[in-house]
């Protein structure tokens, strides 16, 4: 059963979350010139409700579905609409039957599954033929001032690494989606220190995916510090520090299967 609300958590994430705002924002944007009218939505990754907020305002009669790994997040109700529905569950397991929902939406969502090619290969089960599947993820230079400080300080893996645009491609091609679009773009935030940037980090809760069996010890305080004089280094003239994202969009549409019309 789902716990009370925690408005405290979800104001956290929404002030931190301003790259993934933006994103849903410029998702919007390449939504607007597709031509769609779909009665079953699902957000997958859906945090608290960022992009489902937006999604319920285009399509107001759609049933939205809103899937994520943390019933915290879902549970912080920033919409609460009698279409919409909450589903906790992991990318590469979804509830839901075959060929159930018109358009599939995720933003900054599928990179936190270290099994993309199971996530895809769910989002295309689940996918009614004809329907469309559009996303955002982050590509290998996201978060590289942040990787290349912590490479200075020792050989742990503190940065979480992000699947190219090309292998997504690939990956959309051999699942035969068809018209699939995908290009990418950087958007660098400014920062006054790092310890802002972590403190956002772990409000949207990023966390660093290691592979089974993999340890991952704790940073020391020094180890901390030498690694913020390391960030140092890209200290703009402007007196700020940047964050690069890479930011990953795609588009595809599932075959229809003509044997079947």
């Amino acid at each position: 059963m789902i716990k009370k609300t925690n408005n405290n958590f979800a104001k956290k994430y929404e002030e931190s979350a301003v790259v993934q705002k933006e994103i849903i924002n410029r998702l919007m944007q390449r939504l607007s010139i597709i031509n769609i009218s779909p009665e079953n939505i699902i957000d997958i990754g859906s945090g608290i409700g960022l992009g489902a907020k937006n999604l319920i305002e285009l399509y107001g009669n759609a049933e939205l579905y809103m899937l994520d790994n943390s019933f915290e997040s879902l549970n912080s109700r920033i919409i609460d609409k009698k279409n919409l529905h909450r589903i906790c569950a992991n990318f590469k397991n979804i509830p839901c039957e075959d060929n159930k929902f018109d358009f599939v939406f995720s933003s900054s969502a599928l990179h936190w599954d270290l099994d993309i090619k199971s996530s895809f290969e769910e989002v295309y089960r689940i996918l009614k033929p004809g329907g469309l599947f559009l996303f955002s993820t982050y590509g290998p230079d996201t978060l590289i001032e942040l990787r290349s400080a912590w490479s200075c300080v020792d050989n742990n893996k503190h940065v979480n690494d992000f699947y190219d645009m090309h292998d997504l491609g690939d990956l959309m091609l051999n699942l035969s989606f068809f018209d699939s679009v995908v290009d990418s773009e950087k958007i660098i935030i400014d920062y006054e220190d790092v310890a802002k940037l972590q403190k956002d980090l772990k409000n949207i809760g990023s966390k660093v995916l290691n592979k089974k069996g993999q340890h991952k010890g704790l940073s020391t305080n020094k180890k901390m510090n030498f690694m913020y004089s390391q960030y140092e280094k890209f200290r703009s003239n402007r007196g700020s520090l940047p964050v690069t994202y890479e930011v990953i969009y795609g588009s595809a549409w599932k075959k229809i299967n003509i044997t079947n019309l």
